[in-house]
């Protein structure tokens, strides 16, 4: 591991970390600049969302005037923290999740003591369920209740199952452009599914939402930005350097998949150039995939709604799958078929593509055994590569054990 950066060395020490903060933490979502910058969410001692940190090196360092203002600002100077790194030019700063440089004005107008906070990424997003209310709230860096308003309903007019924002929402909530409210569902989400009695019924129907899903025509869905190969491709390059950056010695064998990726799209009827676009989720996978409580699936989390080949969803979908080691392509391709007449088809660079773009995440998070997550994920990502139709072969055939 490189531990040539003192901000990123300091934020994954958690003993270090805490005695700076001054409260018992750790971190994950890590976003790092090595030589540059480091962000993080922050938990605490539970392993719940707290606040988060940043460290700013050189010239980064005038940044952190930003966040002090906008902590005056919101009336929460005090409960922002510094330090510096003695001799490293680098100020580390910290703080509750109410000080987060980037969303503290639009938090500021919520009682964050009313909510559960479901997820942190710093500085870019926080969701949170507003108890007893059955209401969520997304709350954004960039203005998003605009595009993903109009999209979600242009979907729901064209009769894809979709989580809708919230009707009814009190006149005393916040509601800018970068936050919005969304019903509270009452259920689960499809990756808890076990393979027990009924599975392959679910799978069938979260196969016909996706069918549904990509026999809308792009043209009438507002605000979609196009997505091909060459952005797939990229975000496998950029997260592969990214772990030769902090963990080169994972590396490895992500970079060899890497350099065997065609520069251009790989042919093969669900791949080729000439494919048409549809409406992709953009990051289908079972959790984005609502089971409510006596109803039929509901998408969700459609903020990477893009036009784009339908391979898009399905190699993502088929990646997602052989990093859990579940078997819901069979059913959930033939409930596909149902509604498009076709079954979902994802070659191998597609897929090894995903899986690449995936492969820092185990470190990002800051999970248990994140360097041999990483190794799986590349060998996994090897192992498709050359392969005519992932989505074909039963996930078992191609398991890589942790």
């Amino acid at each position: 591991m490189s531990l040539s950066d003192p901000g990123l060395a300091l934020v994954l020490d958690p003993e270090r970390l805490s005695a700076c903060v001054g409260r018992e933490v750790s971190a994950t979502h890590l976003r790092p600049k090595p030589g540059v910058s480091t962000a993080a969410s922050l938990l605490d001692a539970d392993g719940m969302p707290w606040g988060w940190v940043r460290t700013l090196t050189g010239e980064a360092v005038s940044k952190a005037a930003k966040a002090r203002h906008r902590a005056e600002e919101v009336g929460l100077a005090a409960e922002l923290g510094e330090a510096e790194l003695g001799g490293r030019d680098t100020l580390v700063q910290w703080g509750p999740l109410a000080t987060d440089p980037r969303l503290a004005t639009s938090m500021a107008r919520l009682d964050l003591s009313q909510l559960e906070v479901l997820r942190h990424n710093p500085l870019r997003r926080l969701v949170g369920r507003l108890e007893g209310a059955g209401l969520v709230v997304r709350v954004t860096a960039h203005p998003h209740r605009d595009r993903l308003t109009s999209v979600v309903t242009a979907l729901a007019e064209h009769d894809v199952p979709v989580v809708a924002p919230a009707r009814r929402v009190p006149e005393e909530l916040h509601r800018g452009r970068g936050v919005t409210w969304w019903p509270w569902v009452e259920g689960r989400d499809g990756s808890t599914l076990d393979g027990g009695p009924g599975a392959d019924e679910v799978l069938h129907a979260v196969g016909q939402v996706v069918g549904a899903l990509h026999l809308v025509d792009p043209s009438e869905v507002p605000h979609l930005r196009t997505r091909g190969w060459a952005d797939v491709r990229a975000a496998a390059t950029a997260s592969v350097e990214l772990l030769e950056a902090v963990a080169p010695g994972a590396a490895a064998g992500a970079r060899r998949v890497l350099e065997q990726l065609p520069e251009h799209a790989p042919p093969g009827r669900a791949s080729a150039g000439r494919a048409p676009l549809v409406v992709c989720h953009g990051d289908l996978s079972l959790d984005q995939v609502l089971l409510p409580t006596g109803g039929a699936p509901v998408l969700t989390d459609l903020d990477r709604a893009v036009a784009a080949p339908a391979v898009l969803d399905h190699a993502t979908f088929a990646a997602v799958d052989l990093i859990e080691g579940r078997e819901s392509l069979g059913a959930a391709g033939d409930g596909y078929a149902v509604a498009t007449g076709s079954r979902p088809a994802a070659p191998g660079p597609w897929v090894a593509a995903v899986l690449l773009a995936r492969v820092a995440e185990p470190w990002r998070r800051q999970v248990p055994g994140w360097t041999g997550e990483t190794v799986r994920r590349a060998l996994l990502a090897g192992r498709v590569l050359a392969m005519e139709d992932v989505w074909a072969l039963p996930v078992r055939e191609l398991a890589v054990a942790p």
